[in-house]
């Protein structure tokens, strides 16, 4: 009868030893989903915000471009931040923020792009989240692009801005940054590409 007893306690703590093991294992292997859930998220931000920030900078050179072409003989008119405008009447300046605006495919317009006056306040998510507004990004419902324009949209987490940082007096060169940046949960992260271009 001894004999049977003991072997029950033996089983009971060989089983009870098992499941601890198991729901330790259920708990690592738990938090190590829910990491790589939460570096998926943020990396799939990051991948969207490098995007958002290279498509403003190909604005700004597509805005060059189309100034380049309209006033072929008046190489001043190149940083002109609407070729809509004539005789360039605002021209880029340094540490002036801006907002990339892309035109309607239907509109009969002089370039695809015009960067639109930001806010005097440069783009931080931390420090003032009101005055960021001015350079939110909304995701089209029909085209699932990102756009300025809230018609037919939805808000989206991220907001982008392009700051000159210096742009030459003989005008030869500009120098601006591209800067996009977003919540992700309580936290705010950024990332910025900082671009030269020449006056040839």
């Amino acid at each position: 009868m001894k004999f049977f007893l003991e072997k029950k306690a033996l089983i009971l703590t060989e089983a009870m030893m098992t499941i601890s093991i198991l729901v330790t294992c259920a708990i690592i292997a738990g938090a190590m989903f829910t990491n790589a859930v939460n570096t998926t998220a943020v990396s799939k931000d990051f991948l969207i915000a490098n995007g958002l920030a290279i498509e403003g900078a190909e604005a700004v050179k597509n805005i060059v471009y189309t100034n380049k072409m309209l006033y072929p003989t008046k190489p001043a008119c190149w940083l002109n931040i609407d070729p809509e405008v004539v005789n360039c009447a605002v021209t880029a300046g340094s540490s002036s923020n801006y907002i990339p605006v892309e035109k309607a495919d239907n509109a009969q317009t002089k370039g695809k792009w015009k960067l639109g006056n930001g806010n005097v306040n440069d783009l931080d998510l931390e420090a003032n989240l009101s005055s960021a507004a001015a350079y939110l990004l909304y995701l089209d419902n029909v085209t699932k692009r990102y756009t300025t324009v809230a018609a037919n949209s939805v808000a989206s987490k991220f907001y982008r801005s392009i700051k000159f940082l210096d742009v030459a007096n003989d005008d030869s060169y500009a120098t601006f940054e591209v800067k996009v940046a977003w919540f992700e949960g309580m936290k705010a992260w950024s990332t910025s590409s900082v671009v030269n271009i020449i006056n040839l």
